[in-house]
């Protein structure tokens, strides 16, 4: 039941954060903004945005193979389409993320490494994304406001910090120290997680790195895109800013799917360097619909493996 209202309550901060910022902009200068989007750009963004399942189902698989689970490319794609149709429809950017955790683990039957495997996934697409914001910064923090650079500088470090306590030993050492820690990692699933987390070497995260660097700009890429399709021209560098702190927003389980929270993001950000607010509206409302789309493919895939495992367990039945 509590559950149930925590998903009510962020669905009516989401309706209402869109109805505040439409009330805000104008309902007729979002629609007037909208309209003067140019086709071609955004169906270019849609087909880089599948372009970026592919990067990022290949970064998840080094992962994997780190871990010994065997898994296809095409099996990873479509867990990672299904992932982002359960990450519009559950309450925070992570719902996808359990279910491709479920489902790998239905597939592999290795429930502490498809757990592990996709927590190093999001870390090292994380990291990636604020490493290229801080690099960024370092050329053109006069570009933006105060708190923009500190918010930066401050999530990088902690991200930092926590992956490099994530490869180290003397901290698995003494967590495992702790009284507490100590029994609980003696214990079943528990034990299993705690081995998978402290069996990953350096060498696969600098490759997955190394791949979330090329996503993450092909993220960025898109968002210029969309700008453009709008007729909004503003350096290159602002989106490699902004990005990020958006992305990081998106996480937070405070509304459906980050709508509203996107869009409030988008508007305060691009705002700061003269990007009127219906057209920040209108291209962070497009970005959703790319994202929409490209989750419908997921449930469409999701709908058929559905279908194929009634078909097969009806034909055990009959059998």
């Amino acid at each position: 039941m509590r559950h149930r209202l925590f998903n009510l309550l962020r669905m009516v901060i989401s309706l209402g954060l869109l109805a505040f910022l439409l009330a805000r902009v104008g309902v007729r200068e979002t629609w007037e903004s909208l309209e003067t989007a140019n086709m071609g750009y955004l169906l270019a963004v849609f087909l880089l945005y599948l372009l970026s399942t592919v990067l990022r189902s290949y970064r998840w698989r080094i992962f994997l193979d780190a871990q010994g689970v065997r898994a296809s490319l095409p099996k990873l794609i479509s867990l990672y389409l299904i992932g982002v149709f359960f990450n519009l429809v559950l309450p925070s950017g992570f719902g996808g993320d359990v279910v491709r955790i479920y489902e790998l683990s239905q597939y592999s039957s290795h429930t502490a490494s498809s757990i592990t495997t996709v927590f190093m996934d999001r870390l090292s697409g994380f990291l990636a994304l604020f490493i290229m914001a801080t690099v960024a910064l370092a050329f053109s923090y006069q570009l933006v406001p105060y708190e923009v650079r500190a918010t930066i500088i401050f999530i990088f470090l902690a991200s930092l910090v926590g992956t490099g306590a994530l490869f180290s030993r003397s901290f698995w050492r003494r967590l495992k120290g702790l009284s507490i820690l100590s029994s609980l990692t003696q214990r079943g699933v528990v034990k299993e997680l705690y081995l998978s987390a402290q069996s990953y070497t350096l060498t696969p995260f600098v490759q997955a790195i190394s791949l979330s660097l090329a996503f993450n700009t092909l993220l960025v890429f898109m968002n210029y895109l969309v700008a453009l399709s709008f007729g909004v021209r503003i350096s290159f560098w602002y989106f490699l800013l902004f990005i990020p702190i958006i992305s990081f927003l998106l996480v937070l389980p405070v509304s459906l799917s980050g709508l509203g929270v996107r869009e409030g993001a988008y508007i305060y950000l691009f705002g700061r360097v003269g990007v009127p607010s219906s057209s920040a509206l209108a291209i962070s409302l497009s970005i959703y619909v790319v994202t929409v789309a490209t989750g419908l493919i997921g449930a469409l895939i999701y709908a058929v493996q559905g279908y194929r495992g009634m078909r097969g367990g009806k034909g055990s039945e009959d059998g």
